[in-house]
């Protein structure tokens, strides 16, 4: 007990010194693990919640190393107090954390390895509904939203958390299909206070954004560093939880899974020209198809535009811009009225770890991946186990050039609140998605795995 003591207090000095050196000089990529060398990483998760609501941070360690982690919470009440935890090697840890407020937030700092970490909410009986989306390793100075709603029966909130030791100063930008961009006084130099997070709800009559099917949103820091995330509330049931993007990009993959087909693309264009892009479906078993209305479209400049998608199954929307550069997401229609939706990602990695989903009654999880390259790649898919237990179930997965794959359900129904180590010889994108009892759906992207942060699958 003596050793555990003094490890709390090492992990508490080495906390404060990480989030005084994150503000003054910015956050660093993940380092990759080394030959004498233990990277310790850390992991904002804006989740939000609201009354009734429940949050679980999932921590997935893909090493043989135990790790160890300390979760903080956050809200516009100030700083809760750190619990520190063990994460066993090739295991995982499911730690329910405070989502009592619109802007409840975690830290998450894990030393003496690599970990992914995410999250999941689901409302109370006046809230129902489900979602998930991976924490972000990066804290930032500019963020962008593309899945505000603020129609009569819909409720957004952006969560903007600063956990650093200095307040932040923000301007939000909102920008909608065919009107001028929005810029309320109210979210002009705005403070977001030292170890806080705050809720700013898109659909305010004081912004001056209501009755929008689709609002995108800009939020930068003129001073300190971020993390963003919108959250969407449907009267009478559905939540949305959705990681911004930290910056914008000419090529977008947005993987869809789990839900009964079809899906909403919204793109967020912020130069003052515009940009014309395409919309390609990657589907199983069929080539790359164009999506008709969405070749070589024109989308004006200060603008965020959404565009029914046809998909069905393990699918994938490809995004390319041949003029500059946009914020990409994908929303997919659930079995009820709970929707899921995640950011796209501009990365393909060989290996991934895809957090889980599916919690409730009945659970059903799915996943799938993504080849929009070239050349066929094989993939292994490893269940990562609450409580450790060693790399014991195994599935392989063939995925074609520019196709889809669903890894089986059957495999994943062995553990539903498993996470999932993949481990392919190409390039690929992998997303999770979980539905429930009573139509909660949610899906979320995977985790990028660091170079030599986990052993080359044989």
């Amino acid at each position: 007990m003596r050793g555990r003591g003094w490890l709390a207090v090492v992990l508490a000095v080495l906390a404060l010194a990480g989030a005084e050196a994150a503000t003054r000089l910015g956050p660093a990529a993940p380092a990759a693990a080394t030959a004498g060398g233990a990277p310790s990483t850390t992991w904002l998760c804006p989740h939000g919640g609201g009354p009734g609501w429940t949050a679980t941070i999932e921590i997935a360690n893909p090493t043989g190393a135990t790790l160890d982690a300390r979760l903080t919470s956050f809200a516009d009440g100030g700083v809760g107090t750190p619990k520190d935890i063990a994460v066993p090697p090739h295991g995982e840890v499911l730690r329910e954390v405070d989502a009592s407020a619109r802007a409840s937030s975690t830290r998450v700092d894990v030393f003496g390895g690599w970990a992914a970490v995410g999250w999941v909410v689901w409302g109370g009986s006046k809230e129902p509904g489900l979602g998930a989306e991976p924490c972000t390793s990066a804290s930032g100075q500019r963020w962008d939203v593309v899945d505000g709603v603020t129609t009569q029966r819909s409720h957004s909130f952006l969560v903007v958390m600063n956990p650093f030791s200095i307040d932040a100063v923000i301007d939000v930008t909102l920008y909608l299909p065919e009107e001028p961009p929005v810029r309320s006084n109210s979210w002009t130099d705005l403070t977001v206070p030292a170890g806080s997070a705050i809720a700013l709800p898109v659909g305010s009559q004081k912004v001056g954004a209501l009755g929008q099917s689709i609002v995108g949103a800009e939020v930068t820091a003129a001073r300190g560093r971020i993390a963003v995330a919108s959250t969407v509330v449907r009267d009478g049931g559905g939540i949305r939880s959705t990681l911004a993007a930290p910056g914008q990009a000419s090529r977008w993959v947005l993987p869809v899974t789990g839900g009964t087909g079809g899906a909403t693309l919204s793109l967020l264009v912020t130069n003052d020209t515009g940009v014309r892009f395409t919309a390609e479906v990657l589907a199983r078993g069929v080539d790359p198809s164009a999506i008709g209305d969405l070749t070589d479209v024109r989308q004006g400049g200060s603008s965020t535009t959404s565009s029914q998608v046809p998909t069905e199954g393990a699918s994938a929307l490809l995004v390319q811009v041949a003029d500059g550069t946009v914020a990409a997401g994908v929303r997919a229609a659930g079995h009820g009225a709970d929707d899921a939706s995640t950011g796209g990602t501009t990365v393909d990695a060989a290996t991934w770890v895809v957090l889980p989903t599916a919690f409730g009654l009945d659970p059903v999880p799915s996943m799938v991946l993504v080849n929009d390259g070239d050349s066929k790649v094989r993939a292994t898919v490893t269940l990562i186990h609450e409580g450790g237990g060693g790399a014991g179930d195994t599935v392989e997965v063939a995925v074609p050039a520019g196709q889809t794959a669903a890894v089986p359900r059957s495999f994943l129904a062995k553990d539903h609140t498993a996470a999932a180590l993949v481990q392919a010889s190409g390039p690929i994108v992998a997303v999770g998605a979980g539905t429930a009892g009573s139509g909660r759906y949610a899906m979320a992207l995977g985790v990028p795995v660091p170079m030599g942060a986990v052993p080359v699958a044989p």
